[in-house]
Formats: structure tokens, C-alpha cells, sequence
């Protein structure tokens, strides 16, 4: 943790000079007042917070505590928490009673007013949630109404790193773009994407075309919802998905980010955000490329995930 935030110390104020509004989400072992000293260490006006909805009790300490202490809260809006039990996670079903998912989400925001709410954690994440893609919709249809009642911004939970190669991959394709479909490949695609069959599947959508043909239903509705951003999480090396580290990675993936936000925005007619990116080396130059590269494309907010371990460890929901 340490390393991570010298690198961030010296990589932010070089990029707030930018429009961006950069924020960071401290992960690890440690309570609320240290997470404020981290981040102010850093410089950043911005955290990122959770609030669990079925243990809802009507007030949430750790956000009383950022806000007491001068810093603004992006908030993730979580239906429930997974549960691990013998080192298994169980995935929380996307909520089907929408009179009583708006109902708390509306105390929620009578309580507090974060600056963005983002309705749950990575959508398609099946560590996170099961259920159908269209039941998610419906939650996040519901959510905007009550969000927007109370004045404030929305966003989708964070299209994350194989997804997003995979729309910006089959966008080309379908523009007739093959030589820039090549090339983005080259640069963000395992070519183990290509030729997966998983063995043994029983539900199509846990294969490549069915996750395309979530991605694609995704896109459509973020399109059609009068969402205030899209959001997405990306991590570099952005080849690396999937585990382990590559420290030898000096630069990060020329013109990736450039790409994925300007498909997000054409696709969708939206401002695009990210409340999660970092990395999975320990490669020091990594961070202050990735920051700038953000900044560069005038994205409103950014937050760094920094946790313990190695690299940017595990996010967790």
C-alpha cells in the first residue's frame, strides 16, 4: 500500500490540472479515518463509498465520515453483499421487487446526496450477481427515476476490461474496420477470446456469444436510459485479464483508452466515467501514464483503486 500511494502522490497533481475530477477507493484492512488520511495525503476531493441495501439502517457511519471530513463521495448502491462460504462466493440475484428497491434507495437518498450514485458493482461480474442481464436493467430503470427525483447524477455499475475489448472488437467488425480490428485485437485481445469453448456449458449466455449478446443488450439500453454517464472499470496491462502480474510492463496500451471512450460515447450518446481502474503490475511508470491518459480524454471522474497486496489487488464488491 505504501508503494502504491508514493506512485499516486506523484502521479495526480500532474493530471489535476486537467478537468478530471480524480478520486480514489482505498481497499484493504484497515477503518474509515485511515481511508480519509490516504486520500488526502493523495490531494484527492473524491472516495469512493458502498452502502449495502438489505442492512439499510437508515444512516451509514463510514459515508458520515468521509463527508465530515471535507471529501465527496462516489457511491455504489449495492443490492446485497456476496457471501463467501469455504472459500466460495455466492453471487446476489439482480432484485426483482422494484417497489421495494425503490422505496429504500429513495431513503437512501433522502439521507445522504452523493455526487454520483452507481448502481451496483460491475453488471456482468458473475462473482457479484446472477440473473438474467434484463433483470438488471429493470433495477437500473428504477434506480434513474428515483435518482433523478432527488436531483442527482447516475450511472450503470462498470463494464469491465474482457467486455469492453470485445464490444470495441465487434464494432469494428460490424463498421467493415478489419485492418482496426486487427490492430485492436493485437494490442487489448488474448487470442484465447478467439477459440474458447468452454466445456461442459449449460447456460449459453457463459459463453463468448453470450456475453456479447449481454454486452450488446447493455449498450442498447444505457443508449435509451437517460443516464448522466457510463461507466467502466479498466486495469493495465489490459491484455493481462485474468490474473498474475506482468512487472515488466513499462507503458501502457497505446491508444486503448482513447478507443474504448470514444466507442462508449458514440454508442451511447453518453459522458463516459470510471469509479474503478489501476493496475495489475507493480510497474511504477504504469500510474502516472494511466492518469494522464484519463485526463487526456476529459472524463469527468476517475477513481484509482488501490488496495493491498500486490499490484492494485482485488476489488471487491
Amino acid at each position: 500500500m505504501k508503494k502504491f500511494i508514493a506512485l499516486l502522490l506523484l502521479a495526480i497533481p500532474a493530471a489535476l490540472n486537467a478537468q478530471t475530477k480524480f478520486g480514489v477507493l482505498v481497499h484493504g484492512r484497515m477503518n474509515v479515518n485511515k481511508k480519509i488520511d490516504i486520500a488526502k495525503d493523495l490531494g484527492v476531493s473524491y472516495v469512493r463509498d458502498a452502502i449495502v441495501m438489505q442492512v439499510w439502517s437508515g444512516r451509514d457511519e463510514d459515508y458520515e465520515k468521509y463527508i465530515n471530513a471535507g471529501l465527496k463521495v462516489i457511491l455504489n448502491v449495492n443490492w446485497g453483499q456476496v457471501q463467501s462460504t469455504k472459500g466460495e462466493k455466492t453471487p446476489v440475484p439482480f432484485p426483482k421487487d422494484t417497489a421495494k428497491y425503490k422505496k429504500i434507495l429513495s431513503d437512501i437518498l433522502d439521507k445522504y446526496q452523493p455526487e454520483v450514485v452507481v448502481i451496483e458493482n460491475e453488471e456482468l461480474n458473475r462473482r457479484y450477481h446472477s440473473g438474467p442481464i434484463e433483470d438488471y436493467i429493470n433495477e437500473l430503470t428504477a434506480a434513474i427515476n428515483v435518482v433523478h427525483s432527488k436531483g442527482l447524477k447516475v450511472t450503470n455499475a462498470g463494464l469491465t476490461g474482457r467486455g469492453l475489448c470485445l464490444l470495441v472488437y465487434n464494432d469494428y467488425i460490424k463498421r467493415g474496420m478489419q485492418k482496426e480490428a486487427n490492430d485492436f485485437a493485437r494490442r487489448c485481445m488474448k487470442p484465447a477470446w478467439f477459440k474458447e469453448k468452454r466445456n461442459n456449458i449449460k447456460d449459453d449466455e457463459d459463453n463468448e456469444e453470450g456475453e456479447t449478446s449481454k454486452l450488446d443488450k447493455l449498450i442498447e439500453a444505457y443508449k435509451k436510459l437517460p443516464l448522466d454517464y457510463v461507466n467502466f472499470h479498466l486495469y493495465e496491462p489490459i491484455k493481462n485479464i485474468g490474473g498474475g502480474t506482468k512487472d515488466d510492463v513499462k507503458q501502457i496500451t497505446p491508444n486503448a483508452v482513447k478507443e474504448i471512450t470514444d466507442y462508449l460515447s458514440r454508442a451511447t450518446g453518453k459522458k463516459v466515467m470510471s469509479n474503478e481502474c489501476g493496475e495489475r503490475s507493480s510497474s511504477p511508470e504504469l500510474v502516472p501514464q494511466m492518469l494522464q491518459e484519463f485526463a487526456k480524454y476529459n472524463m469527468e471522474y476517475v477513481v484509482w483503486f488501490s488496495g493491498d497486496g500486490e499490484a492494485g489487488g482485488k476489488a471487491l464488491q
